[in-house]
């Protein structure tokens, strides 16, 4: 076999319009010939990241995803990959299970964000690359005319005098505030708080105008409120806190709190505020008596066991289920971020390939002439499968969940539910719950705050509270809020 054959395909990073960000996947548990590793045959999409905006296309030139084996167990098993087209390359980064290679010159600009800690390039590279849902945008005063105001302020500070003064701005761990209209052009609303992504390099300053001296990315949450912004001159109010890449002890001296005017910046709504149905989980049931679990999880589940029942007796019907509930938990995980575990699921990501593509395939045969296949009918067979042994398991209630929102002056024990009725008693948790301790009983106080009552999709919650009882920030976290009786 000659030498040519062994050398795997080149392909590179390319922005194509109307797709996105491709980036060509080298996957080490594939062989070719014997070479270790080869491309997969389709690339990774990403749309409207941080990334994409940060550089040229021909700048990403040289990006490649690398998916370790998971069965090398080797001491350095992406040590001296062949890419196929004799360039050098290095990590620069990692997101989840995927390590993104690139060569020495993107690599160098890829860990300037994380210039005085760049081991946080594996801890928050997903910043980078994960998908802003709803928006991601440019702000360049040169082309809008206007800079981008933004105060920064420290509620998380070891100084009482600057997180006296946070307190005045209303923020949180990961929280801050918007001007509702430049929320609406990143695809918010004014009455939901939103997932944000930002970005800033050192090489956008300008002599006129106050930045920061050092290049970041931050992440968090952003409560569209126009009396805490523009009524007081700024579009942003971040907390220091949402600041990463920036070692702890260095923070306060390179980004000191105050107010900064950005003459470019980048800015991302990874995703709206909304109310989650989760559904039940061992780790909530176990820590309930064998009568309550009797008298508020055994009836619905024994009715959905009938429908289950009778589903297996129609093959079409059970198709659309199968697709319904598929959509369903999309669009739950759709609403994590990167950093939350959320609940247990442990489908690989080659699992979760094929079972899309199998869905799309009962998604489109709405006759059901492809119900007979022997590959769809083993599909349609282990998903039953899964169906009944969750429901065995987990049961057949679900729970709502919100986005929680920091509130200072609440009681204690108490909260603001937007989309519960005042007087509620409810019981909230966070997965995964460590303790029975994580879950905790409060009372839903609307009329405690009832400028709050606006906001859709949110839940406001002490700070202290949050961290003490749920191990929970105001980074894009869902609180699992379920009425008591």
């Amino acid at each position: 076999m000659s030498r040519r054959k062994l050398t795997p395909e080149y392909r590179s990073t390319e922005w194509v319009a109307g797709e996105g960000l491709k980036i060509p996947v080298f996957d080490m548990s594939l062989a070719d010939g014997r070479a270790k590793g080869r491309y997969q045959a389709e690339s990774e999409v990403l749309r409207n990241s941080l990334l994409e905006l940060l550089f040229e296309p021909e700048e990403l030139a040289s990006l490649t995803i690398v998916k370790p084996d998971p069965n090398d167990s080797s001491f350095d098993p992406l040590k001296n990959i062949d890419f196929g087209d004799g360039i050098g390359r290095r990590v620069a980064f990692s997101s989840g299970k995927n390590v993104y290679f690139a060569d020495k010159e993107l690599s160098t600009k890829l860990l300037s964000v994380f210039k005085t800690q760049p081991d946080h390039a594996c801890r928050y590279g997903s910043l980078l690359v994960s998908s802003c849902n709803q928006g991601a945008k440019l702000l360049d005063s040169s082309q809008e005319g206007e800079t981008l105001r933004l105060k920064i302020v420290d509620s998380q500070s070891d100084d009482q005098s600057e997180k006296a003064k946070a307190h005045k701005w209303q923020t949180g761990d990961c929280h801050g505030k918007i001007l509702p209209a430049l929320a609406q052009q990143l695809g918010g609303n004014y009455n939901r708080p939103f997932q944000f992504r930002f970005a800033w390099m050192q090489e956008w300053g300008q002599e006129d105008y106050h930045t920061p001296e050092i290049s970041f990315l931050a992440k968090g949450t952003l409560l569209p409120d126009a009396n805490l912004t523009s009524d007081l001159g700024y579009d942003i109010i971040m907390d220091r806190s949402s600041i990463k890449g920036v070692a702890k002890e260095q923070l306060a001296e390179l980004i000191p709190c105050g107010d900064y005017e950005f003459p470019k910046a980048i800015l991302g709504n990874r995703g709206n505020a909304k109310v989650t149905e989760y559904e039940n989980s061992w780790q909530f049931s176990i820590w309930y008596s064998e009568a309550a679990i009797g008298a508020d999880i055994a009836t619905p589940t024994k009715v959905e066991a009938q429908k289950l029942a009778d589903l297996q007796n129609n093959r079409l019907q059970l198709a659309k289920y199968l697709v319904e509930q598929h959509d369903k938990k999309a669009a739950f995980q759709s609403s994590l971020h990167e950093d939350s575990s959320g609940l247990e699921d442990e489908t690989d990501e080659k699992a979760q390939r094929n079972e899309s593509r199998l869905i799309s395939i009962l998604r489109n045969d709405k006759l059901g002439q492809l119900l007979d296949f022997p590959k769809v009918v083993d599909f349609m067979q282990e998903q039953l499968a899964k169906k009944w042994k969750d429901l065995a398991i987990k049961g057949a209630i679900h729970h709502g969940s919100a986005m929680a929102q920091p509130c200072e002056n609440l009681q204690p024990g108490t909260i603001v539910a937007p989309h519960l009725r005042h007087g509620t008693e409810v019981i909230v948790t966070r997965y995964p719950i460590v303790s029975k301790d994580n879950i905790r009983r409060y009372t839903v106080d609307n009329k405690s705050h009832p400028e709050l009552t606006q906001y859709k999709g949110c839940v406001f919650i002490r700070s202290d509270q949050a961290m003490q009882h749920h191990q929970c920030d105001f980074d894009g976290d869902q609180l699992v809020i379920t009425p008591a009786s």
